[in-house]
């Protein structure tokens, strides 16, 4: 039965990763919190939804090798078929048909069908993610929107302790518009992924907090410290996004996170951490391959180097000097570890370059 404490948006942007958006909503049918409803929006791979249309249809039925530890939260599979209803993204951004759609008989995996939306352009990840916000913002009915990665395995009760934790911002008068969860990795479910974002804006240096530390509970208390919640799983309140706005494009992917933090601590919002809300994440499977990788894939190290250039051309102008004497530094080490091509993107963004193309080679 629906739930009075408010209904929830999950927005999935997928990429040709149906297995995975497919293996994060079988953990999404098992949420001990109902009241949500799943909104995939595919970003111009549409192969890949109709494949997640077979999987909810009950005409194919994908093979999970989820680690022995975490087997549970993904099998049982759910009771096929599920109800879903598609759109395109000019009418899903209007709402869409929401009697309509909830006139499918459902299943009893999911309380509300699931919402397919076709972009037929590249979009990004931004623009994905604001596909379905502006979805969820138009029908009316949502209290929250929440922006998960879909190479994303859930805790049973991860949404029902990230709603348990805005009750207690709430009722201590603490004005929290995004919560993050505790994410530790699927390959590897001890040792955390990441707790937070930390940022120093003077070096330009960030990373995530707790990453690879074996998870001993360390970070399991309200005084955790860091400067953005991490982008894998943003719990954001829809009075956040009518007062500080949606993600923004420009960025394609990255700095996303760290942009809405700037534009919410502006206008007086917090940031909150949910630890009992416990994800595993596989980090890397959006990108073709680790970031860290010495060959990382231009197009992603485009929009990164481009992102960084962004974001201190509008919140940190007067820190400007900072990021490009760092991307400097790195096209010198690329040099000399022999990674002239990246080197030579990063003197193209340095030098102006506007835009980033998954054909980059």
């Amino acid at each position: 039965m629906k739930s009075a404490e408010g209904k929830v948006y999950v927005v999935l942007v997928n990429f040709n990763g149906h297995l995975n958006t497919i293996e994060t909503m079988e953990s999404l049918a098992k949420q001990t919190y109902r009241n949500f409803q799943v909104v995939v929006v595919d970003n111009n791979t549409p192969q890949s939804l109709h494949l997640i249309r077979q999987w909810a249809a009950g005409a194919w039925t994908p093979e999970f090798t989820p680690p022995d530890a975490i087997r549970h939260l993904t099998y049982p599979l759910c009771a096929k078929p599920v109800a879903y209803a598609d759109y395109e993204v000019a009418e899903a951004e209007q709402g869409g048909r929401p009697e309509q759609d909830q006139q499918q008989q459902q299943t009893g995996a999911f309380l509300y069908p699931l919402l397919f939306v076709q972009a037929r352009s590249d979009i990004g990840f931004a623009g994905g993610n604001n596909v379905g916000s502006r979805l969820a913002l138009a029908r009316g009915d949502a209290a929250f929107v929440w922006l998960l990665n879909n190479d994303t395995t859930l805790e049973p009760d991860a949404l029902q302790q990230l709603m348990e934790k805005d009750r207690q911002y709430r009722s201590s008068g603490r004005r929290v518009g995004i919560i993050g969860s505790k994410l530790r990795w699927y390959r590897w479910p001890d040792k955390i992924n990441a707790i937070g974002g930390k940022f120093n804006k003077w070096t330009t240096w960030s990373y995530h907090l707790g990453l690879n530390e074996p998870d001993k509970g360390q970070y399991d208390h309200d005084g955790v410290a860091f400067d953005y919640v991490y982008g894998a799983s943003l719990f954001v309140r829809t009075e956040f996004l009518n007062e500080v706005g949606l993600m923004n494009e420009a960025y394609y992917a990255y700095f996303e996170e760290m942009d809405w933090e700037v534009r919410g601590k502006r206008k007086g919002w917090e940031h909150g951490y949910a630890w009992q809300s416990v994800i595993y994440h596989k980090q890397g499977v959006t990108t073709g391959k680790e970031i860290k990788a010495r060959r990382r894939p231009l197009f992603f190290m485009c929009c990164k180097y481009r992102g960084w250039l962004l974001f201190y051309w509008y919140y940190y102008p007067y820190l400007i000097f900072a990021p490009v004497l760092r991307l400097l530094l790195k096209a010198v080490k690329n040099v000399a570890e022999g990674n002239v091509q990246e080197s030579v993107l990063i003197l193209k963004i340095l030098a102006g370059k506007r835009t980033c193309t998954r054909d980059m080679s």
